[in-house]
């Protein structure tokens, strides 16, 4: 497609301006690191992210941060209720609409166990909550990742739970991507040849240990904005099982790679993926080398670049990058 031809496309397709909020996504992050925390204090024992789909995704990457340069251990947790064993330290529940089912149910919990309790939400029910963050609504939840991981992080920082990074100039590196993965605006972006080789692959997604958190919401991405099947999993681990399947023969056609690799690897991982870069050999495989002064910064390019890829790969499929039918109809058969 010519520049002209996928703009038009993209017009056609993007019935809820899903690439407009992208093009965001530096301002929203920012904006939220900027805000005075609203609920400092001690440094808990232990934080607990409560969350589904991106809301959830928030949480890994803090647990990602606090592994790599943390004062205490972040979990993220998927679902109702609690853990048993879960009887202190700081829950945050975060919940882009408010309402989400697992969400509430789980916070409610926390709340029974007498745990502090901290709700990152646009509004809803959690919105109602004594200690709350709100972000602003109006757009796609898996959209508004830059608000919620902003949140979160700006709350992570001030309880000590992750020291703060210098903020100079990341605003404009995050621009500076976002431009250049753009596939509408810059005809030179690499996000459409990337996106075309996908299509109608088996997608594996292989990260840095750091970058598996990236690796997860990619997977999600791509199933929500794509509407494509994908799975990730982090290196060394998948170095001690799935790594026959990638030199299998009957992989050379059928897979696609992705590598999420940073300058912050361990230097045995770093032999690893050179290892498999020369030893598997399927027909597509890519490294997105996440660029970045730290983890936090080669994070959130890993997060604008799974995001036009998925878009794009929406595009190229002739589905809206917003739709999620199977999503909503499923809500609307539980609360029956």
């Amino acid at each position: 497609m010519t520049e002209i031809d996928i703009g038009a496309v993209v017009a056609s397709l993007d019935n809820e301006d899903m690439l407009g909020f992208l093009r965001l996504f530096p301002q929203d992050f920012v904006a939220q690191m900027e805000k005075e925390a609203e609920h400092p204090g001690d440094r808990p024992s232990r934080v607990t992210c409560l969350g589904m789909g991106g809301s959830a995704a928030a949480g890994d990457f803090i647990a990602s941060l606090s592994d790599y340069q943390g004062e205490c251990q972040v979990l993220t947790h998927r679902g109702y209720s609690l853990p048993n064993w879960l009887s202190d330290g700081l829950v945050i529940s975060t919940s882009y609409s408010g309402n989400t089912e697992e969400t509430l149910d789980a916070t409610s919990e926390a709340n029974l166990r007498a745990l502090e309790v901290i709700g990152i939400s646009s509004g809803g029910e959690l919105g109602e909550s004594n200690n709350h963050i709100l972000v602003p609504s109006g757009q796609p939840p898996r959209s508004a990742f830059g608000h919620l991981f902003g949140a979160l992080l700006r709350t992570a920082i001030s309880r000590g739970v992750i020291p703060s990074e210098d903020m100079d100039g990341l605003s404009d590196r995050l621009k500076e991507t976002v431009e250049e993965f753009d596939f509408v605006t810059n005809s030179e972006s690499p996000t459409l040849d990337i996106a075309r080789t996908l299509l109608g692959k088996e997608i594996g997604i292989i990260s840095a240990p750091e970058l598996d958190c990236a690796g997860v919401r990619f997977v999600n991405q791509l199933n929500e904005n794509g509407g494509v099947f994908a799975r990730s999993k982090a290196l060394p681990e998948m170095n001690h099982n799935e790594i026959i399947a990638w030199t299998d023969e009957a992989a050379k056609e059928s897979q696609a790679l992705i590598f999420l690799t940073w300058d912050g690897m361990h230097p045995r991982v770093s032999k690893r993926v050179e290892w498999m870069m020369d030893n598997v050999e399927v027909d597509i495989a890519w490294q997105l080398h996440c660029d970045g002064e730290s983890l936090l910064e080669s994070m959130l390019y890993s997060c604008i670049v799974m995001d036009w890829v998925s878009c794009a790969i929406a595009i190229l499929r002739g589905k809206d990058p917003s739709a999620i039918g199977a999503i909503r109809s499923l809500k609307g058969f539980l609360s029956e």
